[in-house]
């Protein structure tokens, strides 16, 4: 429950501090938190020697519980007794938009700052993290994916955006951004496969990553045995792709070494060249979200998605559609054959422990039906 609530704050836009009782008084030192949230984890007395401890604190104060609980009522009226700023009880169990309409009052959360963050300061002090979009299969309205993207936390600005900062080919950090995705996507495929819930993790890499032989030997190299185990796929441009497709075929076929496939990403006009070409061994192709956004209601845009899916099922890959925000949209992509589909319809990107979660209860409240 506490990971769960920790997920939710982060996603409302808190940074978030985790501590046990017997840290309390040296986090409130350290943190000097806005608001402390509050569980009787530990039993009624000891939520009120917490509420007694936090006399004279400044912040506001939010219980959880079960719902209407007498413990949480009477712990809620000890801490008003004490003068603490008291938000209501957070019910369990409880959705993310309760949390929300709890806390949008009391402290409007602006929008992070649009900064610039090097990827060198990112990387040297420990900002950056992965987060996943899901991808749901079309049919069985299952989740069968995700797709690594880079998000950069700030210490005081939380999920600064934008949240991409892909260094150019040439930069000293190019090659270490790209060997930190490719690590950390591996440790949390086999956490997920740990716990019989593997899935295949999708990272976004730049095309001349794939040209560099010695890179991908020294990555893979590194990782342990039975890591790559048929769960990555390196998903590139497939503009970069169709540039240079010797490169691509030579990067596939070493990469088979490791079961890791190779996906072109971002196809657009250029996906019509790609029916009856069967030269680029890849397993799966993801239409721009340019042409799946609208194409419930147009023309142009369905027959761009259609050259998409025949391109895949002549080279036996996964038509793959991004972006997929309506109901509309969705049944058109699902009549025109694609396979997978993601976009904030079914689920935000999030982060790992969330979609660990999400693999545990394999269902999606938002899918379309």
């Amino acid at each position: 429950v506490r990971s769960y609530l920790a997920g939710a704050l982060s996603g409302l836009g808190f940074i978030v501090h985790e501590c046990c009782a017997a840290e309390l008084d040296a986090a409130l030192a350290d943190v000097a938190p806005n608001l402390i949230v509050l569980g009787p984890l530990g039993g009624e007395e000891e939520l009120g020697g917490l509420l007694d401890r936090l006399a004279g604190f400044p912040g506001n104060v939010m219980l959880f519980g079960g719902r209407c609980a007498p413990g949480l009522v009477r712990a809620h009226e000890h801490g008003e007794r004490l003068g603490l700023t008291m938000l209501a009880p957070l019910g369990t169990p409880f959705r993310e938009g309760d949390l929300g309409q709890i806390l949008g009052g009391f402290l409007p959360i602006a929008p992070a700052p649009d900064i610039g963050v090097d990827v060198d300061e990112a990387l040297n002090n420990g900002w950056l993290e992965l987060w996943y979009q899901p991808k749901i299969d079309a049919r069985s309205l299952t989740l069968r994916g995700a797709e690594a993207l880079v998000r950069v936390r700030h210490p005081t600005w939380g999920l600064v955006t934008p949240a991409y900062y892909i260094p150019a080919d040439g930069d000293p950090y190019y090659h270490a951004l790209s060997q930190f995705v490719i690590m950390h996507a591996m440790a949390d495929w086999m956490r997920f496969a740990a716990g019989g819930n593997g899935i295949d993790i999708a990272v976004n890499l730049p095309s001349p990553v794939l040209e560099d032989p010695g890179f991908i030997a020294h990555v893979f190299g590194k990782l342990p045995a039975g890591a790559a185990d048929g769960g990555l796929l390196i998903a590139t441009d497939c503009a970069g792709a169709l540039a240079d497709a010797p490169a691509v075929r030579k990067a596939a076929a070493q990469l088979a070494f490791h079961r890791i496939g190779i996906a072109l990403d971002a196809i657009g006009p250029e996906g019509a060249v790609l029916v009856g070409r069967r030269d680029l061994p890849v397993v799966e192709m993801k239409v721009q979200r340019g042409f799946v956004n609208g194409c419930g209601k147009d023309r142009v845009r369905q027959a761009v998605c259609a050259h998409l899916v025949a391109a895949a099922r002549e080279n036996g890959a996964r038509a793959v559609a991004g972006g997929v925000a309506n109901n509309a949209d969705f049944m058109t992509l699902r009549a025109l054959g694609f396979d997978l589909v993601q976009g904030p319809l079914f689920a935000k990107p999030m982060a790992a422990n969330k979609l660990s979660r999400a693999l545990l209860s394999k269902r999606f409240a938002a899918l379309a039906s």
